[in-house]
């Protein structure tokens, strides 16, 4: 015993001491790579989703996989060598670890337990694939519910030929009606395109940003949708139709559809009047239905609700 212990607490050889690195690694390497595996695999199902969850999700799937696949390559080939250089000196045992000892006092009766009862830990994997299974199956069947972004976006559409001087003077009326409601903080208009080749808008389309107050501040009772009805309502001017949105749902929906609404309907053909038309009788079959507030004809995208 006595040897034992002196041969441990002296300093190892380099020789040693790369012999341990290697064991560990060995020992270690393939159980961090197959749970990283594991790991990216569980991200599989957000790649199946489609539309305007696709649009948000993927990003961040691609980005955590390619993320995950190189921490696992770099587990097995650069760690072996960092820990060649930066490790240092006498080399403890794992029970001298208080973080090590509390994970395996956790960790060993699971671990003992599992290996008892090896059918019913077989049986639970089992049932908890198959139920995956199953909701992978119904992937697409729901959507996903709007959220709530503290802004509105008002982007109303008045006449083709509209002047320079009559959409700033509507985007000026259309200011000072938006800041009478007491829940609106800031109001931001623009009309036309801005100074970039990638917003084709024309300058009979108008956007306004409409920053609001935090709930605590609205007045009793007031919910959101009685704030956009109170302004649309104010909103009513000859000549535009008003259409209301969020800024970054409105986004998504224009990559994603080329519609600035939440719903709407495309009409395609060759004769741009004879898409007008079509669509105004579209417009007139859809009026009165519930849920439906306002209807507006753009010419090429065609109808939005």
């Amino acid at each position: 015993m006595a040897k034992w212990f002196k041969r441990n607490t002296d300093p190892l050889t380099s020789e040693e001491k790369m012999d341990i690195i290697e064991k560990s690694s060995k020992q270690v390497g393939p159980g961090v790579f197959y749970s990283t595996i594991i790991v990216v695999a569980s991200f599989l199902p957000v790649f199946l989703l489609t539309g305007m969850e696709g649009k948000l999700f993927h990003p961040l799937a691609w980005t955590k996989t390619f993320i995950l696949l190189i921490d696992a390559f770099l587990a097995i080939t650069l760690t072996p060598v960092l820990i060649s250089f930066f490790l240092k000196g006498r080399l403890k045992p794992e029970s001298a670890n208080p973080i090590t000892r509390t994970l395996e006092r956790i960790y060993t009766p699971i671990l003992k337990w599992c290996l008892k009862w090896r059918k019913t830990t077989i049986g639970i994997n089992l049932t908890a694939l198959a139920v995956g299974i199953i909701m992978m199956t119904r992937l697409g069947s729901e959507f996903m519910p709007p959220l709530d972004e503290g802004s509105l976006l008002f982007m109303p559409v008045t006449l083709p030929d509209v002047s320079n001087s009559e959409a700033k003077r509507l985007l000026q009326v259309q200011d000072k009606l938006i800041r009478t409601v007491p829940e609106v903080y800031h109001v931001l208009g623009k009309a036309g395109r801005a100074n970039t080749a990638t917003d084709n808008s024309p300058i009979s389309m108008i956007e306004t940003i409409i920053l609001l107050k935090p709930k605590s501040e609205w007045r009793k009772g007031m919910t959101k949708d009685g704030i956009i009805n109170e302004l649309n309502a104010k909103m009513q001017i000859p000549g535009v139709t008003n259409g209301w949105t969020q800024p970054i749902i409105n986004r998504i929906n224009m990559l994603s559809t080329g519609i600035r609404t939440d719903v709407g309907l495309k009409v395609y053909g060759q004769n741009i009047d004879s898409i007008y038309a079509f669509a105004q009788t579209i417009k007139k079959q859809l009026e009165g239905i519930d849920g439906i507030k306002d209807l507006y004809v753009e010419p090429i995208t065609g109808v939005n609700t």
